[in-house]
């Protein structure tokens, strides 16, 4: 406090201590009991009392009988101010609750997660906060660019925040390539047939494509195990792949025992004597021998041939048919015993029929 200003208030505590019974006049000699406005820059401490000078933080206009105090959000250091224009303003980024302050101490910073470019701010919550996505450790801040963005792969939802922990990750089996984001909705899932296990992903490359003889239906899975294997008799040499579908069957006549192949070379055929007539055959028990009167003399095959006339074949999974004994023959195809061989002499085929005689006319 100025040495004036003491001097103002040591004598309002002495005409205070008077009392009553203190017939002495004003410091201008004003009477007692006095009222109306005071000159610019002094004011009644109390009703009745003389005009004294307004001390530091207060000012008066001429037009009231005390000195009004410099509002929150502003202070002076001067005596006898004559107009509310001469209370300084807290400068930007700062505020002051208090009322009368009388120097700039009384100003604080906003703070950290909060900015202001404004002037005599009066309380704290006036500090504009930093946005959903962003934060700032900064304490009395002037502008907005303090506010840092989370980065790629976070998310923030939390106003005026402080540091960059406030910043969340994305969750494994997602990604964000989105700076300041404020919603875990930013981060976009794995698309079917991959995965990723890594947190705060900033790019859909972390997302890995299940192996070949794979599959997965799943968005957002996070290891490799939610890619499922190719069921024996199938096959799949794609990566990525996001249904059963894109399982390949093997074909009939071959059988795959082979869980999540890779390649149709895992297909293997049945072999003689024997035949598969579905397809996604999952075991080499599938391929069945061919049956009595039948034959197989390929590896692979999907059905057997009958026995042609002339042979018969009494047992399964044969490769090849036995003929008739000489003088003897079937009268039909598939024969299953030799007693079907007959001692006849197969008919002739069928002559053509003769053709039409050639006009001898002109």
């Amino acid at each position: 406090m100025s040495p004036a200003a003491m001097s103002s208030l040591a004598v309002l505590v002495a005409v205070a201590a008077a009392g009553p019974a203190n017939t002495a006049g004003s410091l201008r000699g004003e009477p007692r009991g006095l009222s109306g406005a005071c000159p610019a820059g002094t004011g009644r401490p109390v009703s009745g009392s003389p005009c004294m000078t307004c001390p530091e933080g207060t000012w008066s206009s001429g037009k009231q009988e005390t000195c009004t105090r410099c509002a929150a959000g502003t202070w002076s250091g001067v005596v006898a101010l004559k107009s509310e224009s001469g209370c300084n303003r807290c400068p930007a980024g700062m505020w002051s609750t208090q009322e009368g302050a009388i120097a700039p101490s009384a100003c604080q910073s906003c703070p950290a997660g909060r900015w202001s470019n404004g002037t005599g701010l009066s309380a704290p919550s006036q500090c504009v906060q930093c946005v959903k996505g962003t934060w700032s450790a900064k304490m009395g801040a002037t502008s907005e660019s303090v506010c840092k963005q989370c980065e790629a792969g976070k998310w923030s939802p939390t106003l005026a925040a402080t540091s960059a922990e406030a910043c969340s990750n994305c969750a494994m089996g997602r990604y964000s390539m989105v700076s300041g984001a404020w919603s875990p909705d930013t981060c976009k899932a794995c698309q079917q047939g991959t995965w990723s296990s890594e947190e705060g992903a900033s790019t859909s490359s972390v997302c890995t494509a299940c192996g070949a003889g794979k599959w997965s239906p799943a968005e957002g899975a996070i290891s490799a195990s939610t890619c499922s294997s190719c069921a024996p008799g199938r096959w799949n040499s794609k990566l990525g792949s996001f249904s059963p579908t894109s399982c390949l069957e093997c074909s009939s006549g071959t059988y795959s025992s082979t869980l999540g192949a890779t390649t149709v070379s895992t297909c293997q055929p049945c072999g003689l004597g024997t035949y598969q007539p579905i397809k996604a055959a999952a075991d080499k028990g599938l391929c069945i021998p061919c049956a009595v009167g039948n034959f197989s003399n390929s590896e692979g095959a999907d059905t057997c041939s009958y026995c042609p006339e002339g042979s018969y074949g009494d047992a399964f999974g044969l490769t090849a048919c036995k003929s008739c004994p000489k003088g003897t023959w079937t009268r039909s195809a598939g024969a299953i015993r030799e007693d079907l061989c007959y001692s006849w002499v197969k008919p002739p085929s069928p002559s053509p029929a003769p053709s039409a005689p050639k006009d001898i006319y002109p």
